[in-house]
């Protein structure tokens, strides 16, 4: 099996984007991105055959997805929660990610996802730190923020 990590701000956008493509633009969260993201997001993803999402990352997730009106929110959740039995999850203890030499640097989401990321065949992310620690390791990485600017600066 060809697996897939996912990192939150991703996951947001994966969501957001599902939920109503033109909240992309206008969610809290996400407006730094576009449609186009979206898309070629989906377009990255659909050439792995497990998609993992660490629950950390999951309720970073779900803790962003509620910065917009309650309404909106709950819809989002609940578009989350559909997204979710489609996806395996990892949960590291909490005594494996503080004793982490990585923790004071990248946090417990971060750390965690960097622990998983061994058990994966790849990881995306647009978060710097997380990318650098993860590249650092050998692992196979992906910053998203290199794939938009390939389309955005042509």
């Amino acid at each position: 099996m060809n697996s897939v990590l996912v990192d939150t701000n991703l996951l947001v956008l994966l969501i957001v984007g599902t939920a109503d493509r033109k909240l992309i633009e206008t969610h809290r969260r996400t407006r730094a991105f576009m449609e186009r993201d979206y898309d070629e997001l989906c377009g990255l993803l659909e050439g792995f055959d497990e998609l993992w999402i660490t629950a950390h990352c999951l309720a970073e997730t779900s803790n962003l997805l509620k910065q917009t009106n309650s309404r909106t929110g709950a819809d989002l959740l609940r578009h989350l929660a559909a997204f979710c039995s489609g996806t395996r999850e990892s949960y590291v203890p909490k005594d494996l990610l503080v004793t982490d030499d990585l923790f004071p640097r990248l946090g417990v989401a971060d750390t965690g996802f960097v622990q998983k990321s061994k058990r994966v065949d790849c990881s995306i992310t647009v978060d710097l730190p997380l990318y650098l620690a993860i590249s650092g390791l050998g692992r196979n990485v992906v910053n998203f923020n290199h794939v938009r600017a390939a389309y955005l600066t042509s």
